[in-house]
Order: C-alpha cells, then structure tokens, then sequence
C-alpha cells in the first residue's frame, strides 16, 4: 500500500496582523458568514500580550481493577484568547469597558477648555460579537463568530491598556434549506482563495 501525503505543502497560521470585531448579531439562526458585517480593526495591540486562554482537551480514563482501560471519557476543550489593546480612547473605553458619556464639559482646575468625559466601573463590561484574529501575511483568520468577550483596564510597564479576555460559545448554525449544511460553527479558519 503507498502512503500519500495529505497535504503538499503546510498551511501555516504565522504571527498576528490584525484583531478585528464585527457588528453584534441578536440571533444567529440562519446566520452565514456573510452576516458578520463592518468589520473594525482594534488598532494596536501590546506586542507578546495575546495569549491562548482555551481549555485542552480532557480525557478521563475508566480502569478495571487490573488497570486495563475499559473506556475512556472526552471532554471537548475550549476556543479562547486574551489580549492587551494599546488605545485607551473615549470610543475604546465605551465598547470594551462599558462605558457611557459623562454629563458636563469643563473641569477648570485639571484642563484648560471643553473636555470630554466617558465613566465606566459601574456596569460588567460584558459583550457577544464576532471577532477575528489575523495572520501576518493577513490573508487566513480565525474567527469565532459568538465570542463572549470580557475586559478591564490594566497596567502594565508604563501603559494603560485594556486587557480583553475571549471565549468562543458553542454555535452550530445550519443552512435554512439543508440542515446538512453547517454554515457558522464555534470556531473557523478563513482564508483567501482569490483576488
């Protein structure tokens, strides 16, 4: 029997080129990709701050007495990363810490002039959209298109930042007129195929 190769050439997923969040979706059913619209790039992330905050696969083992394996239970692991976002501006602090304008313009004894003000702390700052991470070469993404996604500001080496942690929610949509036919899925990788 000749054994063939699966693949020619890897496909490698290399550095991170960009982090993008997409528009909310209030209900995913008979959702495709083409409903993750107006996607918007977080700009600037704290270089080494992503990280991998999923959960590896379990696999507990049942033994007999003698210690031979009768069975084995599998947990599935868990799609999940954090990251550190450089901006800390008034837009920034409204959509990843919850934050709401804040009533009055001047404050004489600290700013010269009309300021704007957003507070957050008062609220979770909680929110489920669609986000993407992409490659170096930005042509391959992972998106996960319910993603749970948490935040709180931080500091680290001299720089507030906000710190976002992800985490991928089951989704199993299914095409309205084949349910054979998965058309989003807790987690996917996109890529370029044409120009």
């Amino acid at each position: 029997m000749a054994i063939t190769k699966l693949e020619a050439a890897a496909k490698l997923f290399a550095g991170q080129g960009d982090l993008a969040i997409f528009d909310e979706i209030s209900d995913y059913a008979g959702k495709t990709l083409a409903n993750l619209t107006n996607p918007k790039s977080l700009g600037q992330i704290v270089q080494d701050s992503t990280t991998w905050e999923g959960e590896d696969v379990n696999t507990d083992q049942i033994l007999d007495e003698q210690g031979n394996l009768i069975t084995a239970r599998v947990t599935a692991g868990t799609l999940g990363f954090s990251f550190d976002i450089a901006s800390t501006s008034l837009n920034m602090v409204k959509m990843f810490l919850a934050g709401v304008d804040i009533e009055g313009t001047a404050i004489a004894s600290l700013f010269d002039g009309t300021v704007a003000a957003v507070g957050f702390g008062t609220k979770l700052p909680v929110m489920t959209r669609p986000i993407a991470v992409l490659n170096d070469e930005l042509n391959r993404a992972w998106i996960y298109p319910k993603a749970k996604i948490t935040s709180n500001l931080a500091y680290t080496d001299g720089l507030y930042r906000i710190h976002a942690v992800v985490l991928a929610e089951n989704l199993d949509v299914r095409d309205t007129q084949d349910a054979t036919k998965q058309t989003l899925a807790t987690g996917m990788i996109v890529e370029k195929v044409a120009a």
